[in-house]
């Protein structure tokens, strides 16, 4: 094979800086993720129950509708109150399927052909390779989160009496710090898992076991000891208990809120030790 002369030149650009230094890796993720149409496609899909959300707060104070539609003018009326207590869930359910969707070949991708040791051998950190990686999943999972949440509180308060906004500020500190809980918790287990699973459809599918087994784990043991242990296992039930007592209402499990708040805490901790390990393998080879 003829082996072309190559002329390198001083690079001209400006040179990134070291504190976004992670931001190149996230960069060129989220490329990577946009190149799919289908995906593209599915994620402006997940945009639709916001949409819905803002679209019926709006009509829920057009008096024009409002005095047209006088047989249901009491249902349009109650509609923010009943918006509010189940938009949480339907903005999660879509961010947990972009990131079952996102995750897997994040770093599944970069091990497959030992390119993370490549990576690592840059001047790039584990800490910053994990935070860029991370960054992608926020980034895609906040406006279909607490962004869409806070505008739709936002909108309320501007069409409601002028004490709404006030009276209710605990709902748009619920949505904001419930959503970024989900967040982190769902991006965290889903980098663990695409660098522990290397094939993208089983890291999705263990993604998926790991919620569903926690959940059977824990109703076993409830069963078993005929108290709320189990909940202790239980992933899902925690993450509803905590955004529960962030809305100040009933939680689901019977243990105090802070034993729910540790199951996360834990989680999380866990995901960043197998991310760490498992880094630090690649890290050595190069």
């Amino acid at each position: 094979m003829p082996v072309l002369d190559r002329v390198w030149k001083r690079w001209k650009g400006t040179a990134t800086s070291i504190h976004g230094r992670f931001f190149v890796i996230t960069r060129f993720a989220l490329a990577d993720a946009f190149a799919s149409r289908t995906f593209l496609a599915f994620y402006v899909l997940c945009f639709l129950p916001s949409l819905i959300a803002l679209l019926a707060v709006y009509l829920s104070h057009n008096t024009a509708i409002l005095e047209q539609a006088s047989a249901i003018q009491d249902w349009l009326i109650e509609i923010p109150e009943w918006i509010f207590h189940h938009l949480f869930g339907w903005q999660a359910m879509p961010a947990f399927l972009i990131a079952v969707v996102v995750a897997p070949s994040l770093i599944a991708a970069d091990m497959g052909h030992n390119a993370l040791a490549v990576v690592l051998s840059r001047p790039i950190t584990r800490r910053e390779y994990i935070l860029g990686k991370l960054t992608v999943l926020l980034v895609l999972l906040s406006p279909l989160t607490w962004v869409p949440a806070l505008a739709l509180f936002g909108l309320q308060a501007s069409l409601a009496n002028g004490s709404w906004g006030v009276t209710n500020l605990r709902i748009a500190a619920a949505y904001l710090i419930g959503h970024w809980i989900w967040m982190l918790v769902i991006s965290l287990l889903g980098l663990a898992v695409s660098a522990t699973v290397r094939f993208a459809t089983l890291a999705r599918g263990a993604i998926l076991a790991i919620f569903l087994v926690s959940a059977v784990a824990g109703g076993i043991i409830n069963q078993l000891t005929r108290s709320s242990l189990g909940d202790l296992l239980h992933l899902p039930k925690a993450v509803t208990s905590v955004v529960m007592g962030l809305f100040g209402a009933p939680t689901p499990s019977d243990l105090p809120i802070m034993f729910n708040w540790a199951t996360l805490i834990v989680a999380a901790l866990l995901s960043l030790w197998v991310l760490n390990r498992r880094l630090r393998a690649c890290e050595e080879i190069a």
